[in-house]
């Protein structure tokens, strides 16, 4: 269950990395957010993808590289909650729901994995 957990978190952040790679500029009006934080976001999820890639192609899970992976989902969904406090005042109500979102996956793939890595 574990590998298909970080299967999803290597799918979900790598789309939306490519996503807000590509179309930055586009999103930043659609979501009311600026593009150079659709970038970042995007740059920093393609990196939590990369590293959810190498854990799931791994045969053994190398648990030290899962633990930095959880921890550091735990810390960008919080950093994730203060960029949803902060710019939901001037976002759209897609933009608040992406944020939203980001928060509650971002959260809950660090919870399941943080399971998963126990059992």
């Amino acid at each position: 269950m574990l590998k298909t957990i970080l299967k999803a978190d290597c799918i979900l952040g790598g789309v939306t990395a490519i996503t807000g790679l590509v179309c930055s500029h586009w999103l930043s009006d659609f979501l009311g957010l600026p593009a150079d934080l659709i970038l970042i976001i995007a740059i920093i999820t393609l990196a939590y993808a990369g590293v959810a890639l190498t854990l799931a192609l791994q045969q053994e899970v190398i648990i030290p590289l899962l633990k930095i992976l959880i921890y550091a989902n735990w810390v960008w969904a919080f950093i994730s909650l203060g960029i949803l406090y902060y710019y939901s005042p001037g976002a759209t109500i897609y933009g608040v729901i992406f944020l939203v979102l980001q928060v509650m996956v971002v959260g809950l793939l660090a919870y399941l994995e943080g399971i998963y890595m126990r059992g």
